[in-house]
């Protein structure tokens, strides 16, 4: 294939509604086929402790790496968009996969594994953080009918072929999705490389939106440490498919469950927001420990390992629309999306791990333990049916006018706007031209042009409809 030609497949491949989302689909699919397939690990039991460890030492790599990246850029700052640095990291999470497998073997000391583990946390870090900032720049919308077909159909995809691929070939497929994700997101920054991320608000109108996102990230995160405390609990002999195929299996589940709730969405158009599924996720994380309790553990273990990939995209979904809607900065929204849902699996599967390696405490504490966790998400549903109008008005209606005035407020204090600016953005956010605003404040056109220039400048912003957005979405 020509170069040209190349070029505009890639690009093909990056734009459109649902095909923007296939980079981030990739290193999620990336993620679940290299932790959740056997193949990946020819020479070695996939719950062996090498790799048990390995995947707890990511999932923890994975968090700091995302929460020291927003720490770190704070409110004001981006990520580097450089070509290199993309393929820098794409290739050191093909390496560090390639690296892992590598020391997953008996004659090989377990450091390397470890090594290799924490690499592949950090670098799957960096390729969440940089494709959410990508992905905020093209305002992509994050709805479950455009986000849910790529997701689920890719996941379906890789965990179907890594299980059925032979050999090493298995390792080869996985270590070439990050590689695969990089090569589309440097594709996408050079279709369109000068989009900028959506701005952010004042910190006096963000206050309450920051507190709801706060309400679903804690819950999101309780909701997978009680998930993953009930798949890694349920004993390896009684699953009935197997280790392997019950995890690939339960991957697999996940994802059509998203395609079920993208499908409904799109036969019923007039349907809720999506995020009012977050109390129905509560409840059949509570149901797979009652099932667990019960005997009932293959259903648990599969309907827990579904229900926590169903957070994770939903967490995905609402953060960014926040984060369009100017609450949080795209990196601390991807990094609290990513790493809430990975503090959860981590610390729920190591509570696990210490039970079943501490002398008669499974026989004794399991099922008083299961019980009260399903207590605690009962408890959590309180404040979610509570503020579930919140939640879901955060994320999909518009302001009204007054609180628009609110917000105009706040960002002329922050934003030091003259008392003439500001009445400019007044206008500008209810829709008005600059030609329209001339009429109404008796002024020239030339005059408004040169006020909306001085405010694009102060707010960071570089064109009519992305201010109407910031004053305007929720």
């Amino acid at each position: 294939m020509t170069a040209p030609g190349r070029d505009r497949l890639l690009t093909r491949a990056v734009v459109g509604s649902r095909r923007k989302y296939l980079g981030l689909a990739l290193v999620l699919a990336w993620h679940y086929c290299l932790w959740f397939v056997p193949g990946t690990f020819p020479a070695m039991y996939l719950l062996d402790d090498r790799i048990t460890f390995g995947w707890l030492i990511a999932l923890a790599a994975t968090v700091l790496t995302l929460f020291g990246l927003a720490l770190g850029l704070g409110r004001t700052r981006h990520l580097p968009r450089s070509p290199v640095a993309i393929w820098i990291v794409a290739g050191a999470a093909a390496a560090a996969t390639a690296a892992l497998a590598v020391g997953c073997r008996a004659s090989v000391g377990p450091v390397v594994a470890y090594c290799a583990s924490a690499g592949v946390g950090v670098t799957a870090g960096l390729l969440w953080a940089m494709w959410g900032d990508r992905l905020a720049c093209q305002r992509a919308q994050f709805t479950m009918r455009r986000l849910g077909p790529t997701y689920g159909s890719t996941l379906v995809a890789g965990l179907v072929l890594a299980s059925c691929l032979p050999g090493v070939s298995a390792l080869v497929f996985v270590a070439l999705l990050p590689l695969a994700s990089g090569l589309l997101l440097h594709a996408s920054w050079r279709q369109q490389p000068r989009a900028n991320c959506p701005p952010i608000l004042p910190k006096q109108a963000a206050r309450h939106g920051i507190f709801i996102i706060a309400t679903v990230a804690t819950i999101s995160f309780v909701a997978a440490f009680v998930c993953y405390f009930t798949v890694a609990i349920v004993p390896l002999d009684h699953l009935r498919w197997g280790v392997g195929r019950s995890f690939t299996l339960g991957a697999v589940t996940g994802a059509v469950m998203i395609l079920g709730i993208a499908l409904l969405q799109r036969l019923v158009p007039s349907h809720p927001t999506v995020f009012r599924l977050y109390p129905w996720l509560v409840f059949a994380g509570a149901l797979a420990c009652l099932l667990c309790v019960l005997g009932a553990e293959n259903v648990a273990f599969l309907l827990a390992l579904a229900v926590s990939s169903v957070f994770e995209i939903l967490l995905l979904m609402y953060m960014a629309r926040t984060t369009l809607a100017g609450y949080t900065p795209v990196v601390a929204a991807f990094a609290v999306s990513g790493g809430a849902i990975r503090l959860g699996i981590c610390l729920g599967n190591g509570t696990a791990i210490i039970y079943e390696r501490t002398p008669g405490l499974p026989d004794t504490w399991t099922e008083p333990t299961l019980i009260l966790f399903v207590a605690i998400l009962a408890a959590v549903l309180i404040p979610l049916v509570r503020q579930e109008y919140a939640i879901n008005d955060l994320a999909r209606n518009p302001r009204d006018d007054s609180e628009r005035v609110t917000v105009i407020d706040h960002v002329a204090e922050q934003f030091r706007l003259s008392n003439r600016e500001k009445e400019i953005v007044g206008l500008l956010g209810r829709g008005y031209t600059a030609a329209i605003v001339a009429e109404k404040l008796v002024i020239s056109p030339h005059t408004v042009n040169t006020h909306v220039q001085h405010i694009y400048e102060k707010l960071g912003i570089h064109k009519r409809s992305e201010l109407i957005t910031y004053l305007n979405n929720r």
